[in-house]
């Protein structure tokens, strides 16, 4: 029996991506390698910054020296759509190593376009070791948290951004598909409750996509209509429904009603800022100004104990000290309760990388931009945790006792499982401080009339 390992560096898609290969994988009786050793691997790489890139490379090229003799399928946003250039991509990874040279024809190189060939391809290179083992797809084995792609590719061409180089334009997945897959998912989790014989076992779907908001462009829907379709499947059941990234531009009232009348869907929004100054936004190609993402902002707001997070660039070339206090300025009205701040770096293809590269970048004025936004990311956290003092949330218990609230609080609880499962919990306090959020302190509900009173408060208070 042939082992496998896969390894993935990026985004939520990069790791729904990787969540579809390894069902495919067990599916054709191969197993997970204990010890880093394989003889199949798959790296789904990113290149969003700079860092991110190096760090694909250097993660293939230590893997590949460990199992010279591995058949090797690389995809991802290291691999440009440009067929003439993906020839560079294997000669960067074997790097005039004269060992790793002798393996090269080992090295198969997928674009993103072609991601859904991949399984294809390997399959054809192992066709005479495939065991179908029957029953043995993954989805039997229950995870916590399914990633589902729903969209993939990117029409907007940010002045920043590789990805619409390296994934192509803006494809959706079709209604019935996506329903099929969750049907299929939901199915898994009513069978292993009865096996179980527990009723309390619950899952969490994440929808995703590199612009999920664009979901429906190309084929005549629209993502409101989609959540509406899937609502129907996951009601009264213990599956929660969690939004990934959205593009402002994209989010009208439809979304943000149907977000708020569906109980299994979470209340929250990861909605990128990238700067809170119009000069830098208008430089950056982001199809929003300022009045207008506070408007949406505000909006989102009315729905109770609503959670926003958000993506901020630091560094944009040009980007003064007025326009980064114009940032500041919107990260205090909106309160986000965590900020993904990313150091701004040059990428190929894009205009930035094209027009604006004579524009020098300050590293020690980045270094201290992002240190302040930090700052602001864990106050605004702690200050979140302590406006839910109190308040019951019915989450998902991780088997290392953590989970999330609807609204995007990290939780330690008091809660041991090896399964995952839906318990009420009431948020008590700070448990620890991370890098850019606090982890909060939860414990379980279990006191029925307590627990009918909390959430009687929290009526009240709507």
């Amino acid at each position: 029996m042939l082992d496998y390992a896969i390894y993935y560096l990026g985004c939520r898609v990069n790791q729904a991506e990787v969540e579809s290969f390894e069902d495919k994988l067990l599916e054709f009786g191969l197993k997970p390698s204990l010890n880093g050793k394989a003889d199949v691997i798959i790296f789904n790489t990113c290149s969003v910054t700079n860092k991110a890139e190096k760090e694909s490379y250097r993660l293939i090229r230590r893997v590949f020296k460990e199992n010279p003799q591995a058949k090797l399928f690389i995809t991802g946003c290291i691999v440009p759509l440009n067929k003439a250039l993906i020839d560079q991509v294997k000669d960067r990874i074997i790097n005039q190593d004269q060992n790793l040279e002798k393996y090269k024809d080992n090295i198969f190189i997928i674009s993103s376009l072609n991601k859904n060939k991949l399984i294809d391809i390997l399959k054809e290179q192992i066709k005479d070791k495939i065991n179908f083992l029957e029953g043995n797809n993954s989805l039997q084995n229950l995870r916590f948290k399914y990633n589902i792609k729903v969209q993939d590719g990117c029409n907007h061409f940010c002045t920043f951004c590789i990805i619409p180089y390296t994934r192509g334009r803006s494809r959706s997945k079709p209604i019935d598909q996506v329903i099929k897959e969750i049907e299929t998912i939901k199915n898994n989790l009513i069978s292993t409750s009865k096996k179980l014989n527990n009723e309390d076992i619950g899952i969490e779907i994440d929808l995703v996509g590199i612009c999920l908001g664009d979901y429906g462009l190309d084929i005549n829907t629209n993502l409101a209509k989609l959540l509406k379709e899937i609502a129907k499947v996951i009601k009264d059941t213990n599956i929660i429904l969690r939004l990934s990234s959205l593009d402002l531009a994209t989010i009208n009232d439809d979304l943000i009603e149907v977000v708020y009348n569906t109980p299994n869907i979470a209340k929250y929004f990861h909605l990128p800022l990238q700067s809170g100054s119009d000069e830098i936004l208008k430089l950056m190609k982001r199809n929003y100004t300022v009045e207008k993402y506070l408007k949406t902002i505000n909006k989102i707001k009315q729905i109770p104990d609503v959670g926003i997070t958000t993506d901020i660039i630091v560094g944009f070339p040009g980007e003064q000290d007025h326009h980064f206090n114009e940032t500041l300025q919107v990260v205090d009205y909106v309160k986000f309760h965590r900020i993904h701040i990313f150091p701004f770096s040059f990428r190929p293809y894009t205009y930035a990388y094209n027009k604006l590269r004579h524009i020098k970048l300050d590293p020690d004025k980045i270094k201290e931009r992002e240190k302040i936004l930090t700052q602001r990311s864990l106050d605004n956290s702690y200050n979140f945790i302590k406006s839910n003092l109190n308040k019951v949330f019915k989450v998902l218990i991780e088997p290392n006792s953590l989970a999330y609230t609807h609204n995007f609080i990290r939780v330690k609880t008091d809660i041991n499982t090896d399964i995952p499962i839906l318990k009420n919990i009431i948020i008590k306090g700070i448990y620890e401080q991370k890098t850019n959020f606090y982890i909060a302190l939860g414990y379980e509900v279990k006191n029925k009339e307590l627990e009918k009173q909390e959430f009687e408060k929290q009526e009240l208070k709507k």
